[in-house]
């Protein structure tokens, strides 16, 4: 394979992985929804898995594949890292993944491992105020918007 093959082949897996951390965004985004209207601790358990499953295992092999594959793009197709655009963009990505370990992969595994041991029926008490704290919730606004401009820099790539 020559460059220009490489080039497009990362590039490909480069937005083949972003499309697969947007869909854990938006799977977390609507089981958040779903949970906090949640009556029994059954449909609790569910969406808590689901949000448990995006944060520990698709958004984080996802993010790491965005990372390599990006890098490789930019390698191969003679990209300058130092573009204000690429430069905005990797410090973007970056402030969402401290952001989502701090905040969002804690605040899901707590959620999991409250509704694992919650007894079955309607939702207790303790699961009631773990959904009510809106950190997560406020976080994963933010990571949201700053991943959506985030693409916008990627796709219009501004000569600022």
């Amino acid at each position: 394979m020559d460059d220009f093959d490489l080039y497009r082949l990362f590039k490909t897996l480069h937005v083949i992985s972003i499309v697969i951390l947007g869909g854990g965004f938006v799977m977390e985004a609507l089981a958040g929804i779903l949970v906090s209207r949640a009556k029994t601790v059954l449909e609790v358990r569910a969406y808590a898995h689901l949000i448990y499953i995006s944060e520990n295992y698709v958004s984080l092999i996802a993010a790491l594949a965005i990372v390599v594959f990006g890098y490789l793009t930019a390698n191969f197709g003679d990209l300058d890292l130092g573009s204000t655009w690429l430069l905005l963009g990797q410090i973007l990505f970056y402030a969402i993944a401290v952001l989502a370990i701090v905040f969002l992969r804690p605040a899901a595994n707590q959620l999991h491992q409250l509704a694992q041991t919650s007894p079955d029926g309607p939702v207790t008490q303790e699961l009631s105020a773990q959904l009510q704290k809106p950190v997560a919730a406020i976080v994963g606004a933010v990571t949201s918007v700053m991943f959506a401009f985030v693409i916008y820099l990627m796709v219009v790539k501004p000569a600022w």
